[in-house]
């Protein structure tokens, strides 16, 4: 049987759209099952844009 990992972070900007920073979520998916958690960051909204919504190193 073959298993899956997934690993995913995001922003969470419906939290409060008066705020120049956002907390950043993190959501771990394993064969299905998720769970989500927040990362306790905050970063400016700025980092988070449309253009590259994936961050790569």
């Amino acid at each position: 049987m073959r298993s899956t990992f997934k690993v995913l972070f995001y922003l969470k900007r419906n939290k409060c759209k008066d705020q120049k920073v956002v907390p950043v979520m993190g959501r771990i998916t394993v064969n299905g099952s998720i769970a989500q958690f927040s990362a306790k960051l905050s970063v400016p909204e700025a980092l988070g844009g449309q253009r590259r919504p994936r961050q790569r190193p």
